[in-house]
């Protein structure tokens, strides 16, 4: 029996052609009604006659069938641009964030949808729209939010979209200076949540040959986070609904980020920690307190800065930034030498300084009554905890009676914890 060749290839005779593509069909007869419209003038005009009657309508019912034609193509490559866009999005690109924890330039949204609270939209979702509906009970353009909002409004208010309440949360972050300074963010799913604390790190030691080994464990513990409830009375003008361009969108957006941002700094540095309020970095224990005289005492240099800088330091942390009321450092800026009057430089070494009105100016130290404070810290070791959605309430009449502004009562749940407390540095009693 002879041995088997490879099967036969294909042939001229046995060939299969390729099946044109829909698009390719649809065109070729558009083609052919085209050259039989063609046909039918081209033979009237060498005859030197007018249609006739039954060239008129044959002609006519071939023109309309080329413009439904028309429409069928146009929509065939709109639907095209769609897939390719969509491809877009499936196609590897950088690695959502799927740790525990976010750092700044990591979003809460990409967090959510690499674990599946949402698919990739293939239109761009609008909260100022959202916004809008819930307020006028007009969807204009917003089918997509409306379609949302009939799934999450219930009688207790709205439960805002997952997309939507993602994108806020970070716009609020982004507005946040301790989020700017380098704090990171819990995302929570529940009401609460625990993480790993890193307490002690043992000790190295060398050996020699035959002796004992001594152990030298790291110790951890745990840190809780409770969502605690954060309610935000937010006012937006009927001429800011009325007359925002559409071309600006996300200006209501910012706009209510911003009202939640100015909390979430305050009670991030300065929460006292008594129910229902998270407890800030001041009160929190193991951060370093420097008190600047039983009355307070003015700026006359940086020295208290850099002291700040090698304290962190000397803990074995790596300080980023320094955070404290815009007062400070207008202070620090009208610095003058004794003897020239000229504008004292600053020294090299100092960190970014952000300010934040969330920082009083009117603290009181002894007799003094306006003291502030200064946050030195490497923020990376502040973790906000966020819930990873919010309520919303719209209130009615009540003020667009009074005021002539939509009112909305914003829930947010959100604590704060400190994963290495001796990473920060507060400086107390400072004075303009």
């Amino acid at each position: 029996m002879g041995e088997l060749g490879p099967p036969p290839g294909p042939t001229a005779a046995n060939e299969v052609s390729p099946v044109p593509d829909l698009l390719d069909q649809l065109r070729g007869q558009r083609a052919a009604l085209r050259t039989t419209n063609d046909g039918i003038l081209t033979r009237a005009a060498d005859e030197q006659r007018d249609l006739t009657g039954e060239e008129l309508a044959e002609h006519t019912a071939r023109a309309v069938e080329v413009r439904e034609l028309d429409d069928r193509i146009e929509q065939v490559l709109a639907d095209q641009v769609a897939e390719l866009r969509a491809a877009q999005t499936r196609r590897p690109g950088p690695a959502a964030p799927r740790d525990p924890v976010l750092t700044r330039e990591q979003s809460v949204h990409d967090w959510l949808q690499a674990r599946g609270a949402f698919e990739p939209a293939d239109h761009e979702l609008s909260f100022d729209r959202y916004l809008r509906g819930l307020a006028t009970a007009r969807w204009d353009g917003a089918e997509h939010e409306r379609a949302l909002a009939e799934a999450t409004v219930g009688a207790g208010g709205a439960l805002v979209p997952a997309p939507l309440s993602a994108r806020v949360i970070d716009l609020a972050r982004n507005q946040t200076r301790v989020f700017q300074a380098g704090a990171q963010t819990v995302p929570m799913t529940s009401q609460t949540l625990a993480l790993a604390r890193l307490t002690s790190e043992g000790t190295p030691a060398w050996k020699t040959e035959g002796a004992t080994i001594t152990a030298a464990d790291m110790v951890f513990d745990r840190v809780t986070f409770t969502a605690r409830t954060l309610v935000r009375l937010v006012q937006l003008s009927v001429e800011l609904f009325e007359d925002a361009d559409p071309s600006s969108e996300g200006i209501i957006a910012r706009s209510f980020a911003g009202q939640m941002a100015v909390e979430l700094d305050r009670v991030a540095l300065l929460g006292s920690g008594s129910a229902p309020e998270p407890r800030g970095v001041l009160n929190q224990s193991g951060v370093t307190l420097t008190l600047h005289g039983a009355n307070g005492t003015a700026i006359t240099n940086y020295d208290w800065w850099l002291d700040a800088i090698g304290a962190v330091r000397a803990a074995g942390f790596e300080p980023n930034a320094h955070v404290q009321a815009p007062r400070s450092s207008t202070s620090l800026s009208k610095l003058k030498e004794a003897t020239t009057n000229a504008y004292l430089a600053a020294p090299g070494g100092l960190l970014p300084m952000l300010t934040t009105k969330s920082i009083p100016i009117t603290v009181t130290t002894g007799t003094s009554t306006d003291t502030s404070y200064v946050f030195t810290a490497d923020w990376s070791q502040l973790l906000v905890g966020i819930r990873t959605d919010f309520n919303l309430r719209f209130l009615g009449e009540r003020y667009l009676a009074d005021s002539l502004t939509y009112a909305f009562l914003a829930y947010l749940r959100a604590d704060v914890q400190l994963a290495q407390p001796s990473a920060f540095v507060v400086d107390t009693g400072v004075r303009a």
